[in-house]
């Protein structure tokens, strides 16, 4: 059961996803521009605040002086710590650049049919 302690963060956004998408396509039934894009923009918020919950703060520990990193395996520590906090924080915002391109694509190409339906009908 150690599974289910720590999940996975991509269980966790293949989770977000197909609940975004089977989300999406019950508000696209409704043919509603302006409820389609405040679903979109809700889950867009609710995907970077969770993004923004996955990236941890640099390592707090770091000394201010340099005698204390005399010791070089403290050194080797310290440097080790700020480089995984660093390619966590690369990681996020990998994630958060794919994010936001696919939802400007899902609004954009949203309004762009709505005004394709709307212009076809006059």
């Amino acid at each position: 059961m150690n599974f289910l302690a720590e999940p996975d963060e991509f269980y966790i956004k293949i989770g977000f996803l197909i609940i975004f998408v089977i989300g999406y396509l019950i508000i696209q039934k409704n043919n509603n521009l302006k409820l389609t894009l405040q679903y979109v923009l809700y889950s867009y918020g609710i995907a970077i605040l969770l993004l923004s919950l996955n990236i941890s703060h640099i390592f707090p520990g770091f000394p201010n002086d340099v005698s204390e990193l005399e010791n070089k395996k403290k050194l080797l520590y310290h440097l080790q710590r700020n480089n995984d906090t660093l390619v966590e924080i690369t990681e996020a915002f990998r994630d958060l650049v794919l994010i936001t391109f696919l939802f400007l694509v899902a609004i954009i190409s949203k309004i762009i049919k709505y005004f394709k339906l709307e212009n076809s009908s006059k």
